[in-house]
């Protein structure tokens, strides 16, 4: 009976108590999505090496027939193990027999480079994530780890000073 005769003598719930719930209860409600909204804002969508010839209208040597950018990107990136066109790999120079007789060369045989004019994203998804702006792929994908620690060090650095401050006052 200790604590509610303490109670007692300090008063029971008043309008600073409820202030403080109201705050902390705000603070929760603005402060919760975004660490759920890191889910959306910081996926991986598909991506492969961006090549200059895509930002082109390539004709064949007939004129007769407009190269599609789907046949540009075969002749200009490597496929992986799934068919799939490689993440963080492009040709050196476009592999026009890839295109012409539709053969799969041995590809240790091809010169290839890391991405070096960025990616090309797939936005069919998620139009914007801090992925695609910052093109947090291949090399760089350990960056989206750093962005999410530091806005968690953040968080806990203000707890940490605004718990410090609502104590002094």
């Amino acid at each position: 009976m200790v604590f509610e005769e303490l109670l007692d003598h300090v008063g029971s719930l008043g309008r600073f108590q409820i202030l403080q719930t109201v705050f902390l209860l705000v603070s929760m409600v603005i402060l919760y999505p975004h660490n759920l909204l890191e889910n959306f804002t910081a996926t991986i969508p598909d991506h492969c090496c961006w090549v200059h010839i895509l930002d082109n209208d390539t004709v064949s040597a007939n004129d007769a027939v407009i190269i599609s950018p789907d046949a540009l990107l075969r002749i200009s990136v490597p496929l992986d193990s799934n068919l799939r066109p490689e993440k963080c790999l492009h040709f050196l120079h476009p592999q026009q027999l890839l295109h012409l007789n539709g053969t799969f060369p041995v590809m240790s045989e091809l010169n290839t480079e890391p991405c070096v004019g960025g990616w090309m994203h797939d936005r069919s998804t998620f139009h914007f994530t801090i992925v695609t702006e910052w093109d947090l792929v291949c090399e760089s994908q350990s960056l989206k780890s750093v962005a999410h620690f530091l806005f968690m060090a953040g968080s806990l650095l203000g707890k940490l000073i605004y718990g410090h401050l609502s104590d002094r006052c």
